[in-house]
């Protein structure tokens, strides 16, 4: 517990971790969204998805008056994030999709057995 409380004092006023710290959590939940609920985003989604958020986060900076906030949100309502975004999304998606395929291969071809195998023996 120490040591996150060190890491959140030593980064708490620095941009970079708060536009990490979005990007994770905007990604982490798009991931959610898009296997629990079957959602499907398009590029024009995502874009107003962080345009949205990143006026949020200077909406909040300024009501704080906290100037790395506004940075950061500033940052994040930029064409170039949203369009990192958007190509982050689309290979974590791409690689989920690769392993749902390759773990239907495995299945049909019988290797959910072999954990099992190796437990009797």
């Amino acid at each position: 517990m120490k040591i996150l409380k060190k890491l959140w004092n030593a980064n708490k006023n620095k941009v970079n971790f708060w536009i990490s710290l979005v990007t994770f959590v905007l990604i982490l939940s798009l991931t959610y969204a898009k296997f629990k609920f079957a959602l499907s985003f398009t590029t024009a989604d995502l874009t107003l998805i962080t345009s949205a958020l990143g006026s949020f986060i200077i909406f909040i900076g300024n009501v704080l008056n906290n100037k790395i906030l506004v940075e950061a949100g500033q940052s994040i309502d930029s064409t170039e994030f949203g369009e990192k975004i958007s190509e982050t999304t689309k290979a974590v998606f791409s690689v989920q999709a690769d392993l749902s395929k390759l773990k239907k291969e495995l299945d049909q071809k019988g290797f959910q057995n072999i954990g099992e195998d190796k437990k009797q023996k």
